[in-house]
């Protein structure tokens, strides 16, 4: 990575001190009630909270928050945390969390849950009966082991819920390269019998600003790979499940404005809060494992003050450098 894109390691000193924008709340973690949410830390920008999510969630009040996006557990027992008896009881469990979280959503605001295929499945259908609309999103990925012996798995599923048909949506945010062959030959005359002729003579010439975004964000294939969080990312933590700051980079760009306020409910090791952080977005999150927390913590005082053109040219830089190493 060139020089301008050197990520922070250590909290900047001031005098000789340890400068903190936030402050850690202190909590007796002996008689802390998990049921009764407390907050661990204060940012200028957001808050962190530890305890249950689904008591946390029922205590925001309507309305008011712009953006959710929820890695939930998946109920494949990757962790204590992850662990139901059966799927019923997963979907029962999640739809305890997924009507608060409609409720607190503006009539412009969006959820996103990941997820697999599989799980999220089951969930789609009475989930949608808290919002006006659903689209299904692929992360695609290229740098999973896959030991098993059944079908490797090279993606997860995205569900995104949207409460109203008045949706935030950024495309121009989260343009992407066109391929190679669309550069090759740009000007495209549409045919009145084409669906995208709507019965009149057009030409179809390339946005200035790129590709519109698809929803399976690896396409094409020699454009855009967003890989798992592995050993070696600047953002690697020991969380189990952690995401990585670029899958969120897009979707915080794509569903929310400068200032808006972005929600995490199972908040992990921090980078929903993290990525708000360094795209000038509010942030509020929540989880029940303390040592996720002060991860999260540390991440986001390690947040560059960059501006978010320099986060922008910074993942496509980082996509440029894993196409040319292939």
């Amino acid at each position: 990575m060139k020089g301008v894109f050197l990520r922070n390691k250590e909290i900047p000193l001031y005098f000789g001190e340890v400068n903190f924008n936030g402050v850690k709340k202190n909590i007796n973690f002996d008689t802390h009630n998990p049921n009764n949410p407390e907050m661990f830390y204060k940012h200028p920008n957001g808050e962190i909270w530890i305890g249950d999510s689904i008591t946390w969630l029922n205590s925001l009040p309507n309305d008011s928050v712009d953006l959710i996006f929820a890695d939930p557990p998946y109920n494949i027992k990757k962790a204590d945390w992850d662990s139901f008896e059966s799927q019923q009881e997963y979907i029962e469990w999640s739809l305890k969390w997924i009507e608060p979280a409609a409720k607190i959503l503006k009539c412009t605001g969006t959820l996103y849950i990941c997820g697999f295929s599989e799980i999220l499945a089951d969930l789609k259908a009475p989930a949608m009966k808290f919002f006006k609309n659903c689209r299904w999103l692929i992360w695609n990925y290229k740098n999973k082991a896959n030991l098993g012996k059944d079908w490797g798995r090279s993606h997860e599923s995205i569900l995104l819920f949207r409460k109203s048909k008045d949706f935030t949506f950024n495309i121009d945010s989260i343009r992407i390269p066109y391929s190679k062959h669309t550069l090759k030959y740009p000007d495209h005359p549409q045919a009145l019998t084409s669906q995208y002729g709507n019965g009149k003579k057009h030409l179809w010439i390339p946005n200035p600003n790129g590709a519109k975004p698809q929803d399976v964000i690896d396409i094409p294939q020699d454009i855009i790979d967003i890989p798992t969080t592995c050993n070696g990312m600047h953002e690697k933590t020991l969380h189990p499940t952690q995401k990585p700051e670029e899958l969120l980079r897009k979707i915080i760009l794509s569903s929310s404005n400068i200032g808006d306020i972005i929600l995490d409910p199972f908040l992990g090791s921090g980078t929903t809060a993290v990525t708000s952080e360094q795209l000038k977005r509010k942030w509020l999150g929540c989880d029940l494992n303390k040592e996720y927390l002060e991860w999260a913590v540390n991440r986001i005082e390690l947040v560059e003050n960059w501006d978010i053109d320099k986060w922008i040219k910074y993942d496509f830089e980082n996509m440029q450098r894993r196409n040319s190493i292939r």
